[in-house]
This record gives C-alpha cells, structure tokens and sequence, in this order.
C-alpha cells in the first residue's frame, strides 16, 4: 500500500473511531448537560467537567494520530470537531437546554475545548514522534530503545 493510501486510511480509521468515541461520551452524559445551566458555582463545576472530557479525549486523539505519522499534522484539528458533533447533533435535536444563550454557551465551550485539545495533542504527538526516532536512531534500528 502506497503512503498516501496508509495516510488516508488512518485519517478514516481515527475519524470512525473519534465519531463513535463522541456518541459514547453524549450517552453518558447527557443526563448531565441540563445541571450547565444551574445558576450557582454547580452550574460552572458540571462545565468544567464537560471542558475537561472533550479537551482529554481530544488531545488523546490528536496525540495518538501525530505520533504515527509525519503528514497530516493539522487532522486532530478535524477529529475535534468531529468529536463534538454528536454532541452538537443529539443535545440540540432533543432540546437539552431551556433555551438558545444557554446552548450557545455551552456548545461553544465544548468546541473551543476541543480545538484546544487537538492543539495541545498536535505539539505533544510531534515531541512523541521525535522522541522515538531518536531513540531508534541511537539503538541503530535494533534492540529495544534504551537497553
């Protein structure tokens, strides 16, 4: 298989794997998204705890996809937004929330937490890549790295 086909065929694998991934966390929490809207620090700790999961799951995602390949570097910037999808998709088709500001907010919040994610992931894949190539590089291609 050519590289670009290998390319193109991880980028389908992660982003079939990222979009299930994002309709598995809606599932789980989407008795949760009604208390963003509390009027209290509750209402600020249920959204730091969505910021916090879409801004993990997206820096897991776009660290694993850097770390294996040298082309597509700005993909996990895609797997974000594909990550909050669902999440956009369902919560507004279900009207989760009591009205419009209040799903604005917390959409918007989830996006930019994604993104940022990604960002954060892309740095960390590319330190990660490097890190194994001059491990092997040392090693001479044989061995384990370190030994």
């Amino acid at each position: 298989m050519s590289n670009t086909k290998q390319q193109i065929a991880r980028a389908f694998a992660y982003t079939g794997a990222t979009l299930m991934v994002g309709v598995v966390v809606y599932f789980f929490t989407q008795g949760l998204i009604p208390f963003v809207e509390l009027p209290d620090i509750a209402g600020s700790v249920f959204l730091l705890g969505f910021i916090l999961i879409f801004l993990n799951l997206s820096f897991a995602m776009g660290r694993r996809f850097c770390s294996r390949t040298f082309e597509m570097e700005r993909y996990p910037y895609i797997l974000g937004l594909v990550l909050v999808l669902p999440t956009w998709v369902l919560s507004l088709g279900m009207d989760r929330f009591s009205g419009a500001g209040a799903a604005a907010l917390f959409l918007g919040v989830i996006t930019i937490a994604s993104v940022a994610g990604a960002f954060l992931g892309i740095r960390s894949g590319e330190r990660r890549r490097d890190k194994l190539i001059r491990e092997a590089m040392e090693t001479g291609g044989t061995g384990t790295p370190g030994s």
